[in-house]
C-alpha cells in the first residue's frame, strides 16, 4: 500500500519470467488486514516519521527522490485525490501546495486515523473505502495520484476495479506512482507491473500515457535491499524497526550507491505515470 512514499518491501521481490509471480501464498495477504497492522506498527514508533513502511536510510533516500517528483506536478487550484494516502505524509506535503480541495482515501481506518492525526487543523477530508468503490460523482477530481499503493493490490481485477475507478472521478490527470519493471516480477504482497499493463487500463477508460519519469534509484535499492534481507531475521515484519548493523551499513554505503545511480539508469522501480483525459 502506498500512502506515505514509495515503496514498503521487507524483502527483494524475485524476477518473475514471462508468467505471473508465485501467488500460492496469496490467500494470507489482504490490503486491509494488513496494512491496519502496519498502522499500529507506524504509531509505536518513538521517532515520529511519515514513512507507512520500514523505516530507514534507503527509504529516507527514496521518499527524497520522490518528493522530487511529486513537486513538478501542478496542483494549484485543483481538487485533488490520493489514493492509499497511508499515514498522512504525502497529504502534509500536497496541502502545501495550493489544491482546491485534498481529498485522503484508504482502505485501512486505522491508517486514516493515523493520518487525521499527523494532519491536524488541515482542510483535509478523509473517506474510508473497500478497496474498488470511491464515493465521487464522475470527474469531480481534478488530478488523482496513488504512491505505491496499485502495486501492493496483487489481486489483478480488484486493481484493475480500483484504477477503472480512479480514472471514472478523474476530470483531468491521473498521476501513478508505482513500482514498475519490463516484465512481471514480485510476489503474494507486491507486483512491480510493467507500465502497459497501467496504460492498457487508463486507456479503457479514457485515459492516455503523457509522461513516464523513472526515479534511478536502483543500485541503491539493490545494495540496501540486500543488507536489509540478509542482516535481518526473517521473522521480522514489516513496520518493526531494522537492527543496528544494517542500519549503520546502509548510511555508510549509500553516498556510493547514490553516485552509482546517476550512472546505471534502469528503466525499473519507482516510476512516475501521469496519464491525461482523451
Amino acid at each position: 500500500m502506498g500512502s506515505y512514499f514509495p515503496q514498503k518491501l521487507p524483502y527483494i521481490c524475485p524476477i518473475i519470467k514471462n508468467h505471473p509471480p508465485d501467488m500460492s501464498n496469496k490467500e494470507n495477504y489482504h490490503p486491509e488486514p494488513y496494512w491496519s497492522k502496519v498502522a499500529d506498527r507506524i504509531a509505536s514508533r518513538e521517532a515520529k516519521n511519515v514513512i507507512a513502511g520500514d523505516d530507514e536510510p534507503f527509504y529516507r533516500y527514496k521518499r527524497q527522490r520522490f518528493m522530487e517528483m511529486l513537486k513538478s506536478v501542478d496542483f494549484s487550484g485543483k481538487r485533488v485525490m490520493e489514493v492509499g494516502s497511508g499515514p498522512g505524509g504525502n497529504l502534509a506535503v500536497l496541502s502545501t501546495l495550493n489544491p482546491k480541495e485534498l481529498n485522503a482515501v484508504d482502505i485501512s481506518q486505522s491508517m486514516l486515523d493515523l493520518a487525521k492525526k499527523n494532519n491536524a487543523g488541515k482542510n483535509i477530508k478523509f473517506h474510508k473505502i473497500n478497496g474498488t468503490h470511491l464515493p465521487f460523482e464522475d470527474q469531480y477530481m481534478d488530478i488523482s495520484i496513488t504512491a505505491t499503493v496499485l502495486q501492493h493490490n496483487t489481486d489483478h481485477a480488484m486493481m484493475g476495479e480500483l484504477l477503472g475507478n480512479i480514472c471514472r472521478v478523474t476530470k483531468e490527470k491521473v498521476v501513478l506512482f508505482e513500482q514498475t519493471n519490463p516484465t512481471m516480477k514480485g510476489d503474494e504482497l507486491c507486483y512491480w507491473r510493467p507500465i502497459k499493463d497501467y496504460e492498457a487500463i487508463c486507456e479503457k477508460n479514457g485515459f492516455e500515457l503523457a509522461e513516464t519519469e523513472f526515479s534511478n534509484i536502483y543500485t541503491s535499492y539493490l545494495f540496501c535491499g540486500a543488507v536489509r534481507k540478509l542482516l535481518n531475521p526473517s521473522t521480522r515484519e514489516e513496520g518493526e524497526p531494522l537492527n543496528g548493523p544494517s542500519l549503520f551499513l546502509q548510511n555508510a554505503t549509500l553516498p556510493l550507491t547514490k553516485q552509482l545511480d546517476k550512472v546505471f539508469k534502469a528503466k525499473t522501480d519507482l516510476t512516475k505515470l501521469v496519464f491525461v483525459r482523451k
